[in-house]
């Protein structure tokens, strides 16, 4: 049960870091939005931070359906949390950029 914990801190680090690179280069190249990306930026932080602390906050044992439960449910918020985020940053992204918005 350890390498699905292990696994599931290695998906979230992943999830949200790709959020925060994405978030980052886009403020390189567009200092004027930082405001909006920099919230994003630490939105996915935050959540990074308290989805890695959660993992472990529990008090089932470790081969107990309730803690598999316990990690779906954080593997679902997660996913969600990261395509709300990667959906704003690609909102400033649309209005930074008139080729890509739609006609």
């Amino acid at each position: 049960m350890n390498k699905t914990r292990d696994s599931l801190r290695q998906a979230v680090q992943e999830l949200m870091n790709d959020v925060i690179e994405q978030g980052f280069h886009h403020l390189i190249n567009h200092p004027q939005q930082s405001d909006d990306l920099n919230k994003i930026i630490k939105e996915a932080t935050d959540e990074m931070n308290y989805q890695l602390i959660k993992i472990d906050s529990h008090q089932f044992h470790l081969e107990s359906a309730e803690l598999q439960k316990h990690y779906e449910i954080i593997s679902r918020d997660s996913q969600r949390k990261s395509l709300e985020l990667l959906s704003a940053l690609q909102k400033i992204q649309i209005l930074d950029n008139p080729r890509l918005r739609r006609v």
